[in-house]
């Protein structure tokens, strides 16, 4: 690993404005850098209105996105495929999503083959992002900053309750 370089990943809070309603959410930082602004998704994704899985949602919601990302929980696209970025308003992957490969590897976790898709029960659809990553992250500064995204931005989802 030692010819192979390690990001820094953090997460910072981030007001969400606009539909559904105004909420926080977690946003990804590679180098403390947005990395949906780094990974040039406009330019595949005209539309790309996305927010980062973590700190938003009902507690369940919140922990099963946490567990996806440190490979505890079942990936929520076929191939292990991993959603980072999801539908701002619920978070259904068939509205898009921003999917990533996560693996282990020497210590390290993994951020590889990055691309733009919907749920598999949509005709299926990748868009792939060669130009973003691999991502190399120390393997216990990234538990400890997926984990402190949980409660973020509270405990509820941004739409109002029917």
């Amino acid at each position: 690993m030692s010819n192979v370089p390690v990001s820094v990943l953090s997460i910072r809070t981030q007001k969400r404005e606009g539909y559904p309603c105004p909420f926080e959410y977690g946003d990804f930082l590679i180098e403390g850098k947005p990395l949906a602004l780094a990974a040039q998704f406009l330019q595949e994704y005209p539309h790309f209105d996305d927010i980062g899985c973590l700190g938003f949602g009902s507690e369940r919601f919140q922990r099963e996105q946490i567990e996806r990302l440190l490979l505890d929980g079942e990936a929520d696209f076929p191939n292990d495929r991993r959603s980072l970025y999801i539908c701002p308003a619920c978070g259904d992957l068939g509205c898009g999503a921003v999917s990533v490969r996560i693996h282990r590897e020497k210590k390290c976790f993994v951020w590889s083959d990055f691309g733009i898709q919907s749920h598999p029960s949509l005709e299926p659809h990748i868009i792939l992002c060669p130009w973003i990553g691999p991502f190399y992250f120390e393997e216990t500064a990234y538990a400890e900053t997926i984990r402190a995204s949980y409660g973020l931005g509270g405990f509820h989802w941004p739409y109002p309750a029917k």
